[in-house]
Formats: C-alpha cells, sequence, structure tokens
C-alpha cells in the first residue's frame, strides 16, 4: 500500500550513506510507484534516517 511504502521508504537510507549535510538538506522525496491499480506518487517524509 502507498502507507508501507511511505514508512518502508524511511529505512532504506541512513545517514552513514549519505554525505555530510544531505539529511538537512532532503525534507521529502517523490515516487511514482506502480500498483494493480495504477501509478500513485508517493511521498516519503524525512527519507534519510
Amino acid at each position: 500500500t502507498v502507507a508501507e511504502l511511505m514508512e518502508y521508504g524511511t529505512t532504506i537510507l541512513s545517514r552513514e550513506d549519505v554525505m555530510e549535510g544531505i539529511p538537512e538538506m532532503i525534507d521529502d522525496i517523490q515516487v511514482e510507484a506502480t500498483f494493480p491499480d495504477g501509478t500513485k506518487l508517493v511521498t516519503v517524509h524525512s527519507p534519510i534516517k
């Protein structure tokens, strides 16, 4: 579901995975995901933990 993707999206990248200062620059990311009923734009808030 969209909600599951929004939650999962916050677990992919950690601060150790990106350059210094990047987590503060990225508030949200948007991903177009394909579902059985079509595509949806999924917003992940605070994607880098």
